[in-house]
């Protein structure tokens, strides 16, 4: 698996950089390990000084407005420490040497191969003039990092190494400005949804009649041409070209996705059988038979070689019947994951699974049956739409928001098929990068209404009722007429909290947004970091200086989120001791104190000091004083 990123190396550094002669030294020098060199029209230890030479010959040695000159262009490309220990510096250098070949041809570069950290990288200096037209054609770094990943990728696969899946913001390019803003506040336009049911049939299909066919089950219609794939999501009549999608969506793009899942597919041959070994006779609450009745999809099925196989084909369209037609059975026997299985998911009754579930709904004034608490989620059968975003789904999708699981996850849970799980195991999960939240300035509450429901949720967990001005003024919150609570991490609402009322008077808390990052952080770069797992006890530990930014070094969680966690340490060496602040709260006092001994023995065996400061709930202590005092005895805090 290769990582890139990439860097312009200047003339004169600003900062406390090198500049790209000292730079050059930097990466040639001894550091014990072995270290190995490429060069290309250019002299190991004289790179820099060619490529100089190069460009003032071209007249391209000024930089405009008297800026800093860009001599250098360098590409770091690494490979993990799992791959790095099974590769030698040679072969690394190699691939970095191919990478820089195919992207900058007619282009000078040393490529530096250092081996003295536990992942193997490249350090690739190239000349941003081309030696052949004289025109410096290097410029734009954030199209090169995503063109440089594409062919890195490339060089992984055919080295018979993993590969990176397409990032969220290479996605993002094909957004539209509209529907970008809707995703920076966290919302969930259909296009974003688009994208989301593309990514997980491209991880799973071999073919266009299996990605047709699953894209179909999750509500997305696919039209396939000679030249083009449109795709057309429901309730919309016009569609949208592949190619405005990007490239990895055209048809192209999907053939060599196909070609790469076969190949990685034929390396777990037994996962097919175990998969429908695992299908069982599915019914509806109803007692209805769902699925395919051909045995063709319940056979072993072997895949078909690659090597036979024409990944361009698909099942063509009558001009005078459907633009979008299904392939037959025999056309999807090989599928890894039985179509038989997302189609039982997929038409399942959805109040049926709610009541089994204990997932409370209700019917409107409309009398339009809706889920409560969200009664913008209008349900019909087996089918469910948004009615602030104009998204829509099955119960596969609802399932996946509901318990926060991948899509595959929740087509294992409805079937009751869990060795459809051993694809996430062997082949890793297909993320949701977005969960489905809007909340319109429209729809919020009146300044006053809202500022008094936001107090009670502070007086409900003995938060100083003071600091609601602040945090409105500071726009981390939000209520709306439904009576949801909103607390954001930033004011570009990109996580979020979201806290409801049941009828208990009782707080039910959900998240929203990127799980993996941090909801919110103060580092000072010290040894200590003190962790809180849930916002509000930040708040009532802290008070006011918990959003002014005088807290120390602090990391607050979005709940018990491991991953986030650990991405924090990584990224910050210096700190040693982390001290977690446990906030006794009965709605997550045991999963608070299993996640922080875990996190204790899984940290410590890493060198880290861990301890733990416990906070008690104000009404616990004053229970405590008053059982003490009827006891004569103090109490010790």
């Amino acid at each position: 698996m290769a990582y890139i990123k990439v860097k312009w190396r200047k003339d004169i550094p600003k900062n406390k950089e090198m500049s790209a002669k000292d730079y050059e030294t930097y990466l040639l020098k001894d550091r014990g390990t072995e270290l190995v060199t490429n060069c290309h029209n250019c002299i190991e230890g004289n790179s820099i000084d060619k490529f100089e030479t190069t460009q003032a010959m071209f007249g391209k040695n000024k930089a405009r407005r008297g800026q800093n000159l860009n001599v250098a262009f360098e590409v770091i490309h690494s490979f993990s420490p799992e791959e790095s220990k099974t590769l030698s510096a040679d072969k690394v250098n190699m691939m970095g040497t191919e990478l820089a070949q195919r992207y900058f041809p007619n282009h000078e570069f040393m490529v530096v191969t250092h081996t003295d950290t536990n992942k193997t990288h490249n350090h690739i200096l190239v000349n941003p003039v081309n030696e052949v037209t004289g025109k410096r054609d290097v410029i734009d770094k954030k199209e090169h990092l995503y063109n440089l990943r594409a062919i890195a990728n490339d060089i992984s696969r055919e080295n018979g190494l993993s590969v990176i899946k397409k990032t969220d913001k290479e996605k993002e390019r094909n957004i539209p400005p509209k529907v970008k803003e809707i995703q920076r506040r966290g919302g969930k336009s259909y296009r974003l949804d688009l994208f989301q049911k593309a990514d997980f049939a491209r991880s799973y299909a071999t073919s266009f009649d299996e990605y047709v066919s699953i894209l179909h089950e999750l509500s997305i219609n696919v039209a396939i041409t000679n030249k083009n794939i449109t795709y057309y999501y429901e309730g919309h009549e016009k569609g949208i070209r592949g190619k405005k999608l990007g490239s990895a969506y055209d048809k192209a793009g999907l053939v060599n996705n196909f070609k790469s899942n076969d190949e990685l597919f034929s390396k777990q041959p037994q996962l097919r059988r175990k998969i429908r070994d695992g299908i069982s006779d599915f019914k509806t609450g109803k007692g209805d038979s769902l699925g395919v009745p051909s045995p063709l999809l319940l056979g072993g099925g072997n895949e078909q070689k690659s090597q036979e196989k024409n990944y361009e084909s698909y099942t063509k369209s009558n001009r005078r019947g459907d633009r979008t037609p299904l392939p037959s059975d025999d056309a999807l026997r090989n599928s890894i994951i039985p179509i038989s299985e997302i189609r039982k998911a997929s038409n399942s009754d959805i109040l049926e699974y709610c009541k089994k579930q204990n997932i409370p709904f209700q019917t409107n004034k409309n009398g339009d049956t809706v889920l409560k608490g969200r009664e913008h989620i209008v349900i019909n059968g087996n089918r469910w739409t948004n009615t602030k975003n104009k998204t829509k789904g099955s119960l596969i999708e609802l399932v996946s928001l509901h318990d926060d699981v991948s899509f595959l996850g929740a087509i294992s849970k409805i079937t009751d098929n869990k060795n459809l799980l051993l694809l996430e195991q062997h082949f890793g999960e297909v993320k949701r990068p977005y969960k489905s939240f809007y909340v319109s300035t429209v729809n919020k509450e009146k300044p006053r209404i809202a500022k008094d429901k936001f107090k009670q949720l502070l007086k409900h967990h003995n938060i100083d009722q003071k600091l609601a001005d602040d945090l409105f003024k500071q726009k981390k919150v939000q209520v709306d007429k439904n009576g949801s609570i909103w607390l954001y991490s930033d004011e570009n609402h990109k996580e979020a909290i979201e806290y409801t009322k049941d009828f208990n008077e009782n707080y039910n808390k959900n998240f929203y947004g990127d799980k993996d990052s941090p909801f919110t952080h103060s580092y000072k770069n010290e040894k200590s970091l003190k962790v809180y797992t849930d916002f509000l006890s930040f708040l009532k530990t802290n008070g006011k200086k918990a959003l002014n930014n005088q807290t120390g070094s602090s990391l607050v969680l979005m709940g018990l989120e491991e991953k986030a966690l650990h991405i924090f340490l990584a990224t910050r060496p210096n700190i040693k001791n982390i001290e977690f602040v446990e906030f006794e709260m009965k709605e997550h006092n045991i999963n608070q104190w299993n996640f922080i001994d875990r996190q204790r023995k899984l940290l410590n065996s890493y060198g880290f000091s861990v301890s733990t400061v416990s906070l008690k709930d104000r009404r616990s202590r004053e229970q405590e004083k008053t059982r003490g005092r009827s006891h004569g005895k103090g109490l010790e805090l």
